[in-house]
């Protein structure tokens, strides 16, 4: 037998009972996967679910204030005189002969589900006119604009600082008599200045589920169609601040909620 080929025999017999040769590297195993039918969970939907409400209840009362009576303060007009007056009285605390505050906003702030939030309405209009906002408490839903109405027909320049919406800072001219903000997107409480006029002020109230509501001129409110359960009410006045209380709504009860500031 030819001497190279016994020799060449010869290393692979060696090389073989030495354990020569790579042995392959394993392979991970692909992670099992779901059937291709199989009903995957829909993702959670956060925030107000609005519909129909059966048996709803009702949350009917009166804000009240007990503290002095507080005179108008008086505003020395500096400019656009013809269209504003010389002086501006304005009232921080409006109530009647009883007590009852006006403009204070009642709201339900852990509602997650109830009426349609289209329930607050379609259009929220801000008017400046003689030289005021009015009104000087704006509820707007979440997922609405703001417009602006300028029946003066002079210069303002509607400037809102919010936290979490997005800042509207617009002058209008007498020649524009309508603008309109962007959407809001978050609850939250927006003050409204104008910046040519340094008197004029208002309050635009984001919220996200359609129980809110301003007082009447005798201090009284109604919140209505309310799914039976227990909320947090709150009490908010743009002067007076901000107080909470706890409500037991039963299915077609009405119960009573009374605060006094």
């Amino acid at each position: 037998m030819n001497r190279r080929v016994l020799l060449g025999a010869a290393v692979l017999l060696i090389a073989t009972a030495c354990g020569g040769g790579e042995t392959p590297a394993p392979t991970s195993a692909p992670a099992p996967q779901p059937p291709a039918d199989q009903p995957t969970e829909p993702p959670a939907q956060e925030g107000y679910q609005g519909g129909t409400v059966s048996d709803g209840g009702t949350i009917s009362g009166t804000i009240s204030h007990s503290g002095e009576v507080v005179g108008p303060i008086e505003v020395v007009v500096d400019k656009d005189n013809e269209v504003c007056g010389d002086t501006i009285e304005t009232l921080q605390i409006v109530k009647n002969g009883a007590g009852g505050l006006q403009d204070a906003v009642v709201r339900i702030t852990d509602i997650t589900s109830g009426k349609p939030l289209t329930e607050l309405g379609t259009e929220f209009i801000l008017d400046q006119k003689d030289c005021i906002y009015a009104p000087s408490v704006l509820i707007v839903p979440v997922g609405s604009a703001m417009t602006v109405l300028n029946s003066d027909g002079i210069l303002h320049n509607v400037h809102t600082t919010p936290f979490d919406n997005a800042p509207f800072n617009v002058a209008q001219p007498g020649t524009v008599p309508e603008i309109t903000s962007d959407p809001f997107t978050l609850p939250e409480l927006i003050p409204v200045v104008c910046d040519v006029h340094s008197w004029m002020n208002a309050t635009v109230v984001a919220v996200d589920n359609p129980y809110a509501v301003l007082t009447g001129l005798d201090g009284s409110f109604t919140l209505t169609d309310v799914p039976a359960g227990t909320y947090t009410v709150e009490i908010w006045h743009a002067e007076l601040g901000a107080q909470t209380m706890e409500v037991t709504v039963e299915a077609g009860g009405t119960a009573t909620l009374n605060a006094e500031y």
